[in-house]
């Protein structure tokens, strides 16, 4: 993968940093993704890397809107989209389901749509995981 550097005037920085902040992704994320589709070079019915956060996030938010505080859950029983995402690409792992799961966790706590959602740890001290190694969130407080 190559790096290529780019300097935004003051009102595109803002822009894509905004709309990076509300997709849940990094900065470079987004324009990779809007890039690839500019230049045709991802199918039209493909997600961008911001389109899949996107979507998997409303699934989540969907999904917990009604649950009571002390509900536990993953993201893979949250969002459908998530759960459909392969473990693999081309025989190598697939990063997506991680680079996914670790801007929700920077989302969890957050005032926003993830204020009510914490990370589960256990008695000692570590954070409660499902057997496939995902981390398990819990409702913290009631909608109110």
């Amino acid at each position: 993968m190559e790096r290529i550097q780019f300097y935004p005037d003051t009102p595109l920085a803002k822009a894509l940093k905004e709309d990076a902040r509300k997709h849940g992704v990094a900065v470079s994320t987004l324009v990779v993704g809007i890039l690839q589709r500019y230049y045709g070079l991802v199918p039209i019915s493909t997600l961008s890397e911001h389109e899949l956060n996107a979507k998997v996030f409303s699934e989540v938010k969907a999904y917990i809107s009604e649950l009571r505080a002390g509900v536990e859950f993953d993201l893979n029983s949250s969002s459908p989209t998530f759960a459909e995402i392969e473990m693999e690409y081309a025989g190598k792992p697939s990063t997506i389901r991680a680079k996914i799961g670790k801007c929700f966790a920077k989302m969890v706590g957050e005032p926003g749509d993830f204020a009510r959602v914490a990370v589960k740890y256990r008695s000692n001290g570590k954070i409660k995981r499902t057997v496939n190694n995902a981390t398990i969130y819990q409702i913290v407080k009631d909608n109110t």
